[in-house]
């Protein structure tokens, strides 16, 4: 297992961020369900905690930024240069 450990900054007003934080996770299980088996939403739906077979990494965001920390398998830890690049992506697509 390797630790994941990933910030990026989301340039978003507050509303703007929960919307597409929430929606980008609801469309990743959709079109992922295989690898992400399981989504547990905070009360407030400021973080989820995303679930598979040999993972369990927990996604939040802020003000400022967005955030994806937890244990991995080390060929998921390989491609944490492109899954930032995902995520800055997805994030600059929603502004």
């Amino acid at each position: 297992m390797a630790e994941l450990n990933i910030t990026v900054k989301h340039g978003q007003t507050a509303d703007a961020a929960r919307a597409n934080f929430e929606k980008g996770i609801t469309t990743a299980h959709a079109q992922h369900g295989r690898w992400i088996r399981q989504v547990e939403w905070s009360a407030d739906q400021k973080s989820a905690i995303l679930s598979g077979p040999g993972y369990r990494v927990t996604l939040s965001f802020d003000e400022q930024n967005v955030y994806a920390r937890g244990n991995v398998p080390l060929a998921f830890k390989l491609l944490e240069g492109p899954m930032r690049r995902f995520v800055e992506q997805t994030l600059a697509e929603g502004s």
